[in-house]
């Protein structure tokens, strides 16, 4: 019983919580950082728990909270429009929490948004194209090569 096809549970959604990361977040963070690049980017060598922190800098960070268990995070470079960042928890991918962060980084800029999804990443070029986003550029020279999609919506 769903409000809609791939969502959580409208029960769900009312306890679905987007907040500022707080320090004592950054372990958790890490970790679903951690594990979605071990799983799904195997071309990143030697992927370390410290990597999100690094990558991260700098960047407005928005955490999905439910129930008091970290299930996702996005992290915006918001003078770029720029959505550097989007990763749900494993287990919870397809409940309509990476949405809601994405609804969020679209709330935050005031030009229409940009990301660059990874070629191989198929489900994540899906998510995007159902969320209006259309590719504008390929970099076939970067490794791994990426498409640019910006946000046709705003």
């Amino acid at each position: 019983m769903t409000s809609q096809k791939n969502s959580l549970p409208t029960k769900f959604m009312q306890r679905l919580m987007l907040r500022a990361m707080q320090p004592n977040d950054s372990e958790a963070l890490a970790r679903i950082y951690l594990g979605s690049r071990q799983h799904n980017f195997p071309w990143v060598k030697h992927p370390r728990l410290d990597d999100f922190l690094t990558v991260s800098r700098g960047e407005t960070v928005k955490v999905a909270v439910l129930d008091e268990e970290i299930v996702g995070f996005a992290s915006l470079l918001k003078q770029e429009y720029f959505l550097h960042l989007l990763f749900v928890k494993e287990g919870w991918n397809g409940h309509g929490i990476g949405a809601q962060l994405l609804s969020w980084a679209r709330h935050e800029v005031t030009k229409p948004l940009e990301l660059k999804v990874v070629t191989g990443n198929i489900d994540a070029q899906r998510f995007y194209q159902r969320e209006g986003f259309v590719v504008v550029d390929k970099s076939v020279f970067a490794k791994p090569q990426n498409l640019t999609y910006r946000d046709n919506r705003k």
